[in-house]
């Protein structure tokens, strides 16, 4: 069976990036220059800068995973629009031209898609688009009959039989429909839950979602307002304890990097090796880069695993309306 791998890549200019594709260069962030794969691989681990650290972590996939004859199901934009798909041929991985400021990283692709395949066209069923919409920089696409549905995509785009841009009308508005819902619960849980009462709306939300346990809720001083218990759902025993969680209610893009210092702090006071951090607000490419960097420098400095869970407002407004009941649901 043909394997395909989903690939998140959102670069600022969509339109050079989709030129870039159709020219045979499929390419993917978290590769300023220097950040060659191959030159990483060659060194000694305790070599790396952090830089190179984070990534090999994120991108190291290019590498070991992907080989000749795979197909690449690219996301251009974000939430998931439309899709373009590639086959990855001879030389496979390449970094070029390795002077960007991001997207060196590339695959030598033959473009499958001359024109992105609109998610709510209707030669997408929506089990296809249910698997092509989970969260994550890349996976691999393992449902057979979604292998076999993009093969159908490929096949009928090839011979003309499938129109990709014919839209169903009804999902795309039902679309719509879920991102203005989860912008009005984002603005509705801001407005009434401000500052540290959003601690409490968070500790709400936490004690609804199956197989977390809330274990200590007052502010100790040690950089966490939450102590969650995680549960195994298979064996219904314990598999994480005090795991630390930060609650931040911000309007707008987060410019503040108080987040991640408070992270800092929770991780230096838990021997937990995650920490949550459930914020409100735009995050930036930027702020996500600077987590990730000080995630890096803290497991160098600590000579052990540390990892930051990103709660963001888009997955809180998913629980909310997943895990809160209804007369809980009334009062915020």
């Amino acid at each position: 069976m043909r394997r395909y791998f989903k690939l998140v890549c959102l670069y600022d200019d969509t339109a050079w990036y989709i030129k870039e594709f159709l020219d045979g260069r499929a390419r993917f962030g978290w590769s300023a220059p220097g950040s060659d794969l191959r030159k990483i691989r060659a060194k000694r681990w305790n070599e790396w800068s952090e830089e190179e650290s984070i990534t090999w972590r994120y991108t190291k996939f290019l590498l070991e995973r992907i080989e000749l004859g795979n197909r690449l199901v690219i996301q251009t934009e974000q939430p998931l629009q439309r899709f373009l798909i590639g086959e990855v041929v001879a030389p496979g991985y390449d970094f070029a031209p390795g002077d960007l400021p991001d997207f060196n990283h590339l695959l030598h692709v033959r473009p499958l898609t001359r024109d992105p395949v609109p998610i709510n066209s209707k030669a997408v069923t929506a089990a296809l688009r249910h698997n092509l919409s989970k969260r994550g920089q890349y996976y691999e696409v393992y449902p057979e009959d979604s292998v076999a549905e993009l093969d159908g995509i490929v096949e009928g785009l090839t011979s003309g039989t499938i129109i990709a841009t014919s839209i169903r009308t009804d999902d795309d508005t039902l679309d719509e429909t879920l991102v203005s819902i989860k912008s009005r619960i984002v603005a509705e849980i801001s407005r009434k839950w401000p500052a540290k009462h959003f601690e409490r709306f968070c500790e709400l939300l936490c004690t609804r979602i199956d197989y977390i346990e809330i274990k200590k809720r007052q502010d100790t001083g040690k950089g966490w307002d939450l102590l969650l218990r995680i549960i195994n759902p298979l064996t219904k025993t314990m598999l994480l304890d005090d795991v630390p969680v930060q609650c931040k209610n911000y309007s707008g893009e987060v410019v503040t990097h108080q987040p991640i210092d408070d992270l800092d702090r929770c991780v230096r006071n838990s021997k937990s090796p995650i920490a949550y951090l459930f914020i409100l607000g735009k995050l930036s490419q930027d702020f996500r880069h600077a987590l990730e960097q000080r995630q890096e420098s803290l497991r160098k400095e600590l000579g052990r695993e540390v990892s930051f869970e990103v709660v963001d407002e888009d997955r809180i407004a998913e629980l909310y309306a997943t895990f809160l009941e209804p007369k809980t649901a009334s009062t915020l």
